[in-house]
């Protein structure tokens, strides 16, 4: 699996929603290195963080489904003690955000996890997305 765990032992990590989403959906091929990263964030081998535009994007697909079983065991997912540091997006990390928009060419919800991530000391971000790019001192992980 990519990236290595051990190499994060440590580390202040950033998130981001798709590897929640693999892991809470059970998506084929992705949803086991999904569960590696989520299982190393809560024993704590690394300080795990993400930001309240991921969880939005994770409340899509229960909100989609209608459930409210499936909604509230959502939520209840990011409640969950010494898992995940759910952190705000700042007026400033916004506007880092548009600058990474506009200069690196990435969508803007990738730039704002990145933008966040840098606001909050990460040193990495862990995503499935390859139009995710290394911007202001934050690496970009692959999942898988």
């Amino acid at each position: 699996m990519s990236p290595s765990l051990d190499a994060l032992t440590g580390k202040r990590v950033y998130i981001d929603a798709n590897v929640f989403i693999f892991f809470l959906d059970g998506t084929p091929r992705l949803r086991e290195p999904a569960a590696a990263v989520l299982a190393a964030a809560r024993a704590g081998a690394f300080q795990a963080f993400t930001g309240h535009a991921a969880v939005a994007e994770v409340m899509v697909g229960p909100y989609r489904l209608g459930d409210p079983m499936v909604i509230r065991g959502a939520r209840d997912f990011f409640r969950q003690p010494r898992f995940v540091t759910l952190v705000d997006h700042t007026p400033e990390t916004f506007d880092d955000a548009a600058m990474l928009r506009g200069t690196l060419d990435i969508p803007f919800i990738d730039a704002l996890h990145l933008a966040t991530a840098a606001a909050h000391g990460c040193d990495a971000v862990i995503t499935h997305d390859s139009r995710m790019k290394p911007a202001l001192g934050v690496d970009v992980l692959p999942l898988a």
